[in-house]
């Protein structure tokens, strides 16, 4: 990257900041949050960043700094994201992220912190795929300086320290990448956390409604599941919902094979189910099929295969079959049980056997079983 000519002349040093800058940097952030305060900008609350913090910073090398001669005049840490947030709080792992970013007064709209930014963008090109950053929604000024250097909004987060907005900057964009920042624009926040609660997942939730996923996936053909690299809810969703226009059994199970190493949710299991409407049509040409799943013993396997028999497998004559899918069920877990109380309370509208059958099965799922019942029955009688 060539250093722009105004830096050269004035003889900015970007560097790795040791323990003997200490004392300048924290010089550097009383004077930036004296300013903060100056603004009434509701960010770096309390004690943040404390002495200790960026002393630790130095410690690790997280720390990179400008110099003008020997003054410390720009300062941010620069790190992978794990060592400060969730997992969960990009849609990668191993990207890299700066913080505590903080430029001098006197050097104020003069590029720097453009320029600290694009130096650690460069340093760190050879060991990730970008950069992620979190930023608080009202620092309108870092935000537009962010979005100037080509980061997009990915989706909101919430930290232990607050709630914030989340921006990455990849060099080189895939399909996948595209497709999220895509969806980030049609997430809400307000849902993001109502859903954060429901679903318990690795993979991030960028906060789009269902409705407007369906509308979405109409700009999608069915080449996208060989495409895409699942790393968020919603791409595994749109996943499910192309699935409901496969016509051919041969090129459903491929793509759900293709979607199955990502599962880590019940609500994709019973997305991919409920959209599977193929099945409904020739429903004992899988059965096979969903043995196979629940021989594999793995939790959301098992759990998609009977959220399958929930949805799709509804015919009379077949129960006897259902049944024996049952009794092959070998793992106890919550997710595994309460579909098979589902589907044990859905068959008993139209068989007695269920009251004997679920005897025989663990306590856990006849209290399911029991719950679900009183619900059903509660509901048909408000009907």
């Amino acid at each position: 990257m060539k250093v722009e000519a105004w830096f050269t002349r004035h003889f900015m040093l970007y560097l790795t900041a040791n323990l003997d800058d200490l004392n300048k940097i924290i010089n550097l952030k009383n004077e930036v949050k004296a300013r903060i305060i100056k603004e009434n900008l509701n960010i770096w609350l309390y004690d943040y960043p404390s002495d200790t913090l960026l002393e630790t910073d130095l410690k690790n090398g997280y720390g990179r700094i400008i110099k003008d001669n020997d003054r410390v005049i720009a300062y941010a840490s620069c790190h992978l994201t794990e060592s400060e947030y969730s997992q969960s709080a990009f849609c990668y792992e191993k990207l890299y992220t700066f913080s505590r970013l903080m430029v001098a007064d006197t050097y104020l709209k003069k590029g720097i912190g453009s320029y600290l930014i694009k130096m650690m963008l460069e340093e760190f090109k050879s060991k990730t795929k970008g950069f992620g950053i979190i930023v608080d929604e009202c620092n309108i000024k870092a935000i537009n300086l962010y979005k100037s250097l080509g980061f997009r909004f990915e989706s909101y987060t919430k930290e232990v320290f607050g709630t914030f907005l989340t921006y990455t900057y990849y060099y080189e964009n895939s399909f996948t990448d595209d497709l999220n920042y895509e969806l980030a624009k049609l997430s809400d926040y307000k849902y993001q956390q109502f859903v954060k609660k429901l679903y318990n997942t690795k993979y991030k939730i960028l906060g789009v409604r269902m409705p407007l996923l369906r509308n979405f996936s109409k700009n999608l053909d069915l080449n996208y599941i060989d495409k895409i690299n699942f790393n968020s809810i919603e791409t595994l969703l749109l996943g499910s919902i192309l699935l409901r226009r496969v016509k051919n059994k041969n090129i459903i199970i491929k793509y759900l094979n293709k979607i199955l190493p990502y599962i880590d949710s019940w609500t994709i299991t019973d997305s991919l189910a409920s959209n599977l409407v193929i099945i409904s049509k020739e429903q004992e040409k899988y059965f096979n099929y969903l043995e196979e799943l629940i021989d594999s013993n793995k939790e959301y396997y098992v759990r998609l295969a009977i959220s399958i028999l929930i949805f799709q497998c509804k015919k009379l004559e077949l129960y006897a079959k259902i049944y024996r899918l049952i009794d092959k069920v070998k793992i106890n877990t919550y997710y595994v049980n309460m579909a098979i109380a589902w589907l044990l309370n859905n068959m008993a509208f139209n068989d007695q056997y269920v009251f004997t059958y679920i005897k025989k099965l663990n306590g856990d799922i006849n209290k399911m079983f029991l719950q679900k019942r009183r619900d059903s029955l509660r509901e048909r009688k408000i009907k």
